[in-house]
């Protein structure tokens, strides 16, 4: 099996400062948490403001078809792949939705990344900040593990 990591990022469609937000993110989490783990998928979706960064990891169809869908998704636009490739081990070994909390980033990390420039390391790097400060849920082998931003 080849290992497989996409990284993209996109723009949201909906206001994230609203509640909006709680319920769509809610709705990706189900859905990530019913279909990612059968499909051999880890991963991260770490919104940024009202940017989405998602790092996939797994099976190389599968990350491509997971892809797709995700790309056609209507809750977001402006989607952009900036790494897909062959892996030698995963970066995340579960799948989790993560908001950012600006309050744990370190003061020389940017409050906003220049998303037309970053690259996909430092895309990498901010989705791995973010899932380590800013965890709303995962899913692990164990089941499912919720935690507060707050």
């Amino acid at each position: 099996m080849f290992l497989t990591r996409l990284i993209y990022h996109s723009c949201a469609n909906f206001e994230v400062e609203d509640r909006t937000v709680s319920e769509e993110l809610g709705r990706i989490l189900s859905a990530g948490l019913a279909h990612n783990p059968s499909l051999g998928l880890t991963g991260v979706l770490a919104v940024d403001g009202d940017r989405f960064i998602q790092v996939l990891e797994g099976p190389r169809h599968a990350v491509s078809s997971t892809f797709r869908r995700i790309a056609a998704d209507e809750r977001h636009h402006d989607v952009e792949l900036v790494m897909c490739g062959e892996v030698e081990q995963r970066c995340f070994y579960d799948w989790a939705v993560a908001v950012l909390r600006e309050d744990a980033l370190p003061g020389c990390e940017p409050r906003q990344p220049d998303y037309d420039h970053i690259t996909a390391n430092g895309l990498l790097e901010r989705a791995r900040r973010i899932h380590e400060t800013g965890l709303i849920a995962r899913r692990q082998s164990a089941g499912v593990n919720i935690t507060g931003t707050g």
